[in-house]
């Protein structure tokens, strides 16, 4: 599977999650009730200004709304991140997506969770990982919460899958780091 197919695929999943209808009840409370005000935007410019893991903006949508902004990021080795920041008016509104979107992705065939990579960011909120290693490629993706704030990691290489998991690590962190 090429980076760009796996960054399609990607899009593809969080436009179905967005666009589905929320169920009636779903609610979700975790430790992290802050409400973040910086806007997508400038959680995302503030990470990237970091070069986490090494990884460098190659592209960006220039957004409108401070409410959501994406990016994709490329290391030397030749691995791609597609990150992507929703700001949300409620962390009740954030978690319910997260919740829609690890319906929509958690039991996929091949996939492996790594979750546990991204363990010391619950502390904030929810994260899943998951991610699978065919053929030479490895993907990675993760997904947290941090109040508000939806934040969203997908990473393609032909690095190793543990070198991938550790890239995840940093630039989720980095995103983290931003959202105050």
């Amino acid at each position: 599977m090429s980076i760009v197919a796996a960054v399609l695929i990607i899009a593809v999943v969080v436009a179905l999650v967005a666009t589905s209808k929320p169920a009636a009840t779903t609610t979700t409370t975790t430790a992290a009730s802050t409400f973040i005000s910086t806007g997508a935007d400038t959680i995302l410019a503030s990470a990237v200004k970091t070069n986490p893991s090494g990884f460098v903006l190659e592209s960006s949508k220039l957004s409108a709304s401070v409410s959501s902004d994406w990016a994709i990021l490329q290391s030397t080795d030749g691995s791609e991140a597609n990150v992507t920041v929703l700001a949300y008016p409620s962390t009740n509104a954030s978690q319910a997506y997260f919740d829609r979107f690890v319906t929509g992705v958690r039991g996929l065939i091949g996939y492996t969770n790594i979750t546990s990579d991204l363990a010391s960011f619950q502390q904030y909120g929810k994260c899943y990982g998951y991610g699978e290693d065919v053929e030479g490629i490895a993907v990675a993706n993760g997904v947290c919460t941090k109040g508000n704030v939806f934040l969203q990691v997908h990473l393609a290489s032909s690095i190793s899958f543990a070198d991938l998991e550790g890239d995840l690590t940093g630039i989720m962190g980095a995103l983290y780091q931003s959202a105050t």
